[in-house]
């Protein structure tokens, strides 16, 4: 999804100092059960108290969107798209409702606002829409009245008046977009930490990153990290929103992504499990690549179009039609700036364990390892090893390799 710079006649208005106002953004697995929400609610009042002003945008309870989904497909195998966005949408609907009720009862005036009601105007395809235009006037106001504002992630109304969603990820999206339209810091709130050097659960020696770059993170993020979404990544860079990623309910800084910092020799290693190969004509791959996400390499060979492609969540490699498919493979990459002789402490790392690449290339931000499956865990550990820990592997966590 590319979102588009969204204009806001009342922002620019904003007189009053925004120092003091942020958005935050908490995901499902912060809001997955009544005693979360009250626990994220009491946050959110400390902070209130000490003289935060805040507009919070939520995700659906953590594990909902998936169970809306499975209700549609026990009704039909082919939901109208925009039904499904209809039915998709209450989840944050209910998200946003429980949380601004757990404030009120501590205190905090709240309310909750639709994505409609925030203002948020979106175009293009049902499932997958853009932000195209967010007007502020009314979160002006709730704030003004000393009200908290509750948005809806993930939604927003087209200009023919339907909800609309995101897409996977999206309400992080929303909150980087609500944050550029009111100009200021957009925080991100989940169960981890922040950002980590790899995968925690399946390398011990993971470090949490403090800061990066936007470049660095979004090249991190289309590789296989997956604190921080990827478009909403893009749209922080595009819209200069500075992103903080941190944990709900643990006091750690968390990891801060701007322009401001330099860039790191290596910010980390990360691992996708489910890439293919795919190789037809032009327009087929060219749809396939519109269709799913994480395209990491196009390329044209021997007179037809390839592309290594990860799949949209919840699509099998049997739904590509019109092109031949190879796969899965995993891809390993190193993400940080290119450094003299990377390459060859690469290959030194991956002799180590017996891995050898099929396939290997470097671009401004990375250098990525097409492997065999099983061989992909590996290879992140002896990469990370190597390149962030400068020793050798560190013994796998053998009981999450299935």
């Amino acid at each position: 999804m590319t979102t588009n710079h969204p204009s806001s006649p009342a922002a620019g208005n904003l007189s009053r100092p925004s120092s003091n106002l942020a958005v935050q953004k908490f995901g499902g697995s912060s809001l997955s059960t009544p005693e979360k929400i009250a626990r994220v609610a009491h946050r959110v009042a400390e902070e209130v108290r000490k003289g935060r002003r805040l507009v919070l945008v939520a995700s659906a309870m953590g594990g909902r969107t998936d169970a809306l989904v499975q209700l549609a497909g026990a009704l039909t195998d082919a939901p109208p798209a925009r039904e499904l966005d209809a039915l998709l949408a209450t989840g944050e609907s209910a998200s946003t409702a429980l949380l601004a009720m757990a404030l009120q009862q501590l205190g905090v005036p709240a309310v909750s606002l639709r994505g409609w009601q925030a203002g948020i105007r979106t175009e293009g395809p049902h499932g997958h829409a853009r932000i195209a235009s967010i007007d502020t006037s009314r979160l002006l106001a709730e704030l003004d009245a000393g009200r908290v504002p509750v948005v809806c992630g993930f939604q927003g109304q087209s200009e023919a008046g339907d909800v609309t969603t995101l897409g996977r990820g999206g309400s992080d999206t929303t909150a980087v977009a609500v944050a550029a339209a009111l100009g200021v810091t957009c925080e991100i709130y989940s169960d981890v930490p922040g950002v980590f050097s790899a995968d925690p659960r399946f390398v011990r020696g993971a470090r949490l990153v403090p800061c990066l770059r936007y470049e660095e993170m979004l090249a991190y993020a289309e590789r296989g990290a997956k604190v921080l979404n990827e478009d909403a990544v893009a749209t922080a860079r595009d819209l200069g929103v500075p992103l903080h990623a941190r944990a709900t309910f643990a006091a750690d800084e968390g990891t801060l992504v701007t322009s401001d910092v330099p860039m790191a020799p290596i910010v980390g290693v990360a691992m996708r499990r489910e890439v293919y190969r795919i190789q037809g004509g032009p327009e087929a791959v060219d749809g396939l690549v519109r269709a799913h996400h994480g395209v990491q390499r196009r390329e044209v060979a021997h007179g037809c179009h390839e592309a290594l492609l990860v799949l949209r969540e919840g699509t099998s490699a049997d739904a590509l039609q019109g092109v031949q498919v190879r796969g899965p493979y995993a891809s390993v990459s190193v993400v940080g700036r290119r450094a003299p002789k990377l390459g060859d402490a690469i290959e030194a790392a991956l002799d180590g364990v017996n891995v050898v690449a099929m396939e290997r290339w470097t671009d401004e931000t990375s250098t990525t390892c097409i492997l065999p499956t099983e061989k992909g865990i590996d290879a992140l550990c002896a990469l990370h090893a190597a390149l962030v820990e400068g020793r050798p592997a560190a013994p796998k966590r053998e009981e999450l390799r299935a």
